[in-house]
């Protein structure tokens, strides 16, 4: 099954920050190997996968060859690629496409496959790679390939570089010195002969400086005129102690060059000292230099990027030390930042508490490959700060994490908390009135019942105490049994006792249904009044619902016929009482929008991995501009006094806090219709 693409879909900040630190790492190392580890690593931790691979795409080779894995989790797809029907299918098409385990049909692979995304990696019309990734608890949608486009286009761009490397030196002549000198001057030779300060450069380094051949005189003293002035001294004293020093290694150093429109050329530049003279010391340096001024741009904005980034970025093994530390806020540290590198957490002041929660993280992200997120407070010379750490593995030994300060994202959902349960108070006020009829009622006939059965009981005392006697005779004489039998004929016609038997079933039973509706009125009550856990809870949505009816039913039953159309859901993990407050709002609303008579339908249903609810009425509806302005924060349409303007708003929060969206249609005199989509199980 294809899945189609939106280009536009936004990519997450933790997936762009994920990227950025993967290719901070491979432009310090070089080392491509590490790189897609450290792909592949972001692409599992973002998508939840348990299982996937990055491979190059052949297109001309056999068909079980056309995909090569580069790396894999696990590592036996390297050698047995699963699922090849799904990727073919890819490779046909070119689009993502999805691979499920049923009943009937079986994913061929080992370990076991449930669901499966192979996403092709396509350079113009040409694919040149495959990721494919597997058992994402929910399975995969064309959202999650849009999501990964970041990723996908980093990997893409490699690819082809590689591809390109690999033409580049199949073109070359099978001569190895031939090979080495084209080589050399495709990268930029140049040649300093000592005594007479004579510079040859090739043309491949002029062109990269913009000079033509000629352009440039061929001497040092040129050359140190277009080097940068803070360069120049320091590259000076490098070539004066190998002109010295016969015993002088290869070196490597990175200059910059002034090129012919006035701009600066990052150069990198290996040398290495020969031709000795009588006295042994060298008389020529030869050299290759390479343009890395992309690479350093590309360096320039990551590093201008992080330090804009609001976090703490670092490296680290699996037993705490530092490999690696950006840091764009100092005060968020205890120590000073230089002091990371190569130390163990352990040996920082930090709460043990801390230290201990992060190597436990620590170790599950390297050992498991998922995205471990854990929240934390510390004393800070500020003040007590909230953060909240995201770690991820990026080797086989390692693990990136990424420390943001959240204290004033707890701050705000601690205001948004507060601004919730003053919503709520402010419902309950309106609803007060309603609720206290709606017990007042059943409270009512119970009481009016249990004094009429005070009465009863009374009457069939003298009765009940009759046969009390009866029972307590054991060998009682006819005379006195006819007696006491009398009196009690007599006692049972007097007081109409037939009646009362009759009449106190029904009485009990009244009583009962008067209570129980008491206990759902105070049920309800408790239910909207009750504050959340700080995690979520499974709940069923219908019950939730039923609540919420028997809340809002004195605000219903005088001019609104309430239609249930309620299916089978499974329970849903959320926060249950911030839901039943959107769905009191709603149907307040609902009921405030019906200014006669009118009908509102609550419907539920299951579609795919979400649970709808939708509640619509047959009120005054809405236009288009008071439609357009209902999640406004204290916006209403009702009388002053009548409405806090907060319902609609707090409920589109408290419905994005699920990871789910509400959705509204309406037309003047039309109704208004309501539609809630909640994820069963939210990422």
């Amino acid at each position: 099954m294809s899945v189609q693409e939106n280009e536009k879909s936004p990519a997450h900040p933790s997936l762009i920050q994920a990227l950025l630190d993967v290719h901070m790492d491979f432009t310090r190392s070089r080392d491509s190997q590490r790189l897609l580890e450290g792909l592949l690593g972001i692409l599992l931790a973002q998508t939840g996968s348990e299982y996937g691979f990055i491979g190059e795409v052949f297109p001309a080779a056999p068909a079980p060859h056309r995909v090569q894995v580069l790396v894999s989790q696990p590592a036996t797809w390297k050698e047995a690629l699963p699922v090849r029907a799904i990727l073919d299918a890819a490779l046909v098409t070119g689009e993502p496409t999805v691979g499920v385990s049923t009943p009937g049909a079986v994913l061929d692979a080992v370990p076991s496959v449930q669901t499966f995304l192979a996403l092709p990696l396509r350079v113009g019309t040409d694919t040149v790679g495959m990721l494919g990734i597997a058992n994402r608890p929910g399975g995969y949608d064309a959202g999650l390939a849009c999501f990964l486009l970041p990723l996908r286009t980093a990997l893409e761009s490699f690819l082809q570089g590689e591809r390109d490397t690999r033409r580049k030196h199949q073109a070359l002549p099978e001569d190895p010195e031939l090979r080495r000198m084209l080589l050399g001057v495709e990268q930029s030779v140049w040649s300093l002969y000592i005594p007479s300060r004579e510079l040859h450069m090739s043309r491949r380094l002029l062109e990269i400086l913009g000079y033509a051949e000629g352009e440039v005189e061929p001497t040092a003293l040129a050359w140190w005129s277009m080097c940068h002035p803070e360069d120049r001294s320091r590259l000076q004293r490098l070539f004066a102690d190998i002109s010295v020093n016969p015993a002088t290694p290869l070196i490597e150093f990175e200059y910059r060059a002034r090129r012919k429109d006035g701009s600066w050329a990052h150069i990198l530049n290996r040398a290495r000292a020969g031709s000795p003279d009588e006295r042994g010391r060298p008389t020529r340096v030869m050299g290759i230099d390479v343009d890395i001024t992309a690479t350093k741009r590309g360096e320039e904005r990551m590093s201008a990027l992080l330090r804009a980034l609001p976090d703490l970025i670092f490296r680290m093994r699996s037993d705490g030390t530092y490999l690696d530390f950006s840091c764009s806020s100092p005060e968020e540290t205890l120590v000073p930042v230089e002091s990371f590198l190569g130390r163990n957490i352990r040996e920082l002041r930090m709460p043990p508490e801390v230290i201990d929660l992060t190597l436990a993280h620590l170790d599950h992200a390297i050992r498991e490959g998922g995205l471990n997120i854990y929240e934390y407070e510390m004393d800070m010379p500020r003040g007590r700060q909230s953060y909240e750490t995201r770690l991820v593995r990026s080797g086989p030994d390692e693990a990136v994490a990424i420390v943001r300060n959240i204290t004033e994202r707890k701050l705000a959902e601690h205001r948004q908390t507060q601004l919730i349960r003053a919503e709520k108070l402010a419902s309950l006020g309106q609803l007060a009135a309603g609720v206290a009829h709606e017990v007042t009622n059943p409270v009512s006939y119970v009481i009016s019942n249990l004094s009429t059965l005070s009465q009863y009981v009374s009457t069939l005392m003298p009765v009940l105490r009759l046969q009390e006697e009866l029972a307590r005779e054991h060998a009682p004489d006819a005379a006195l049994l006819a007696s006491q039998f009398a009196r009690l004929r007599e006692l049972w016609g007097q007081e109409d006792l037939e009646y009362l038997l009759q009449d106190m079933p029904e009485m009990i039973e009244e009583s009962l249904v008067g209570a129980q509706r008491i206990k759902e009125i105070i049920q309800s009550l408790r239910t909207f009044s009750r504050s959340d856990d700080t995690k979520p809870q499974r709940a069923d949505l219908n019950e939730e619902l039923e609540s919420s009816l028997r809340m809002v039913w004195s605000e219903l039953k005088y001019k609104c016929e309430v239609k249930r159309d309620f299916a089978a859901l499974p329970p849903v993990t959320c926060y249950p009482t911030q839901l039943n407050q959107v769905f009191t709002n709603l149907l307040v609303n609902a009921a405030h929008a019906i200014e006669a008579r009118g009908e509102i339908r609550v419907r539920t249903w299951q579609e795919g991995e979400e649970v709808v609810v939708q509640i619509s009425d047959t009120g005054r509806g809405m236009s288009a501009e008071t439609l357009a302005r209902i999640f406004t924060p204290f916006f209403t349409t009702k009388p002053r006094g009548q409405g806090t303007g907060l319902g609609l708003s707090i409920s589109y929060d408290i419905i994005s806090r699920h990871e789910g969206r509400i959705d509204v249609k309406s037309e003047v005199n039309q109704g208004t219709t309501f539609t809630i989509h909640l994820p069963i199980s939210p990422p």
